[in-house]
């Protein structure tokens, strides 16, 4: 939000989540951090979250792997790292 996006996809394979976010589970949620993205989705854009099983969620997951840096900052990046390469085939 902050970056200026207005509309933003989310793929996540946690079924559970996706449906806590998808029927406003965290309206009321004591999980901070369910509660803080219950308050994201409220801003004024255009979001769709879709549920994604794992199995297809490689690439995703390893570019997770690439931004963890221990600190709690999004990582954007501009380009993919030429480490998933072998992941796309």
């Amino acid at each position: 939000w902050d970056k200026g996006f207005q509309k933003v996809e989310v793929e996540c394979d946690n079924a559970l989540l996706v449906e806590l976010l998808l029927f406003d589970g965290g309206a009321s949620s004591s999980l901070v951090e369910l509660w803080l993205l219950h308050q994201a989705l409220r801003r004024k854009w255009e979001i769709r979250i879709l549920h994604i099983p794992r199995t297809l969620n490689g690439v995703a997951d390893h570019m997770t792997k690439c931004a963890d840096t221990g600190s709690s900052l999004i990582r954007l990046f501009r380009s993919p790292p030429a480490s998933i390469m072998n992941l796309l085939g």
